[in-house]
């Protein structure tokens, strides 16, 4: 009782020092024990309740993974496949360098082709590195109309950063945009029906979509900026991720839920795929995205790190402890999890100040609910 005490103090102090920096116009934490929620508390002014949606930014990747992960122990896929099974021309794209005017230009052909599991642990060298970034930076925006548009360009335009499975090397947005087309060609559904059928509305999680009906959008908390030392809201004009219009359910970038889905889904992980009764993922579907997937040694991992599928996770010296897993989103969303110890903590604000995987708020968060 002592300790847990000492974490709803630790993280109102959280919500207090953020609030008094200025970091966000509010946010919201919960943490699960057993199965049971022992804190689940929203700060900020009147547009931060239980009822607010959260853009999730990159915390989608591990929705998009459990999609994936869910065809594959169905048959229908093997994440061992080229990528070119689904799509073809990703069985031509070649190395790619940058110049120094910038352009960027075709060396070689990869060893290998990229797979599937390449993509779900940032292993392609798609979308990554200074050229996957600046790939996608100077794609036209006419080209970001959809998960079709977007592949299309890809596979036609994208160069590869390094040989396959040679680095890990972290991929915003094409990686999980191509698994996402990948979900879409073998279902037959868009990406947000198939989520919605499969994963969503088995699971209760009513507020988690890329379509949201007028009345969530309205839900959705405010996006906080600071310019010239003024905050400032930011207008998305109706998109859900920066400029993207809706019609582009970006895998890795674009959802948005609310606490209590994201405390569903964190559920249904800790409970081996299965939750409240309803088994969306097998046991072992599971234990493998929550497992090292990498050489420990692999090129590009931070040290302490490994890559799940979806997820990250520490597996050495690290400021989190040993088998903590996680998943982190730019706007400043972030999931723990601990398996073994039945533990999840969920943090949810959005801003684009103090964001990053080891920014203050972050790592407060971490000590809050891991330490107290």
């Amino acid at each position: 009782m002592a300790e847990l005490e000492k974490m709803r103090d630790a993280l109102h102090a959280l919500f207090d020092s953020q609030l008094a920096a200025r970091e966000c116009f509010g946010g919201a934490a919960a943490v699960l024990m057993d199965g049971e929620t022992v804190f689940d508390e929203s700060f900020g002014d009147a547009r931060f309740s239980s009822d607010s949606l959260y853009r999730l930014a990159s915390v989608t990747k591990i929705f998009t993974a459990a999609a994936v992960m869910q065809l594959c122990e169905q048959g229908k896929i093997d994440i061992a496949d080229p990528v070119s099974k689904y799509l073809p021309p990703f069985g031509s794209l070649a190395l790619g360098a940058v110049a120094p005017d910038g352009r960027i230009y075709s060396t070689e052909m990869p060893p290998r082709q990229i797979t599937l599991f390449d993509l779900l642990t940032h292993t392609a060298g798609l979308g990554a590195d200074e050229l996957g970034n600046r790939e996608y930076t100077v794609m036209p925006p006419a080209e970001k109309t959809s998960l079709a548009s977007v592949t299309d360009y890809y596979g036609a335009h994208f160069h590869l950063a390094f040989a396959p499975g040679s680095k890990a090397a972290y991929s915003g947005f094409a990686g999980y945009d191509v698994l996402a087309r990948i979900v879409e060609l073998v279902s037959g559904m868009t990406f947000n029906d198939y989520l919605q059928t499969n994963l969503f509305a088995p699971l209760g999680m009513t507020d988690t979509t890329f379509q949201p009906t007028d009345a969530q959008y309205a839900r959705l908390v405010p996006m906080h900026q600071r310019l010239c030392g003024e905050d400032r809201e930011v207008n998305f004009r109706g998109t859900l991720y920066r400029s993207m219009p809706r019609s582009y359910e970006a895998g890795g970038a674009s959802l948005i839920s609310s606490m209590q889905d994201v405390l569903l889904f964190c559920k249904m992980l800790l409970g081996g795929g299965a939750v409240n009764g309803v088994r969306v993922l097998a046991p072992e579907t599971v234990a493998r995205m929550l497992a090292p997937a990498l050489d420990d040694n692999l090129d590009g991992l931070p040290r302490g790190e490994n890559h799940g599928i979806g997820c990250f996770m520490v597996t050495g010296q690290h400021r989190l402890p040993k088998g903590t897993i996680y998943s982190h989103g730019a706007y400043g969303t972030h999931i723990l999890l601990r398996p073994a110890e039945n533990f999840a903590a969920v943090f949810l604000k959005n801003s684009f100040f103090d964001m990053s995987t080891t920014s203050h708020s972050t790592v407060a968060f971490e000590n809050a609910v891991l330490h107290g």
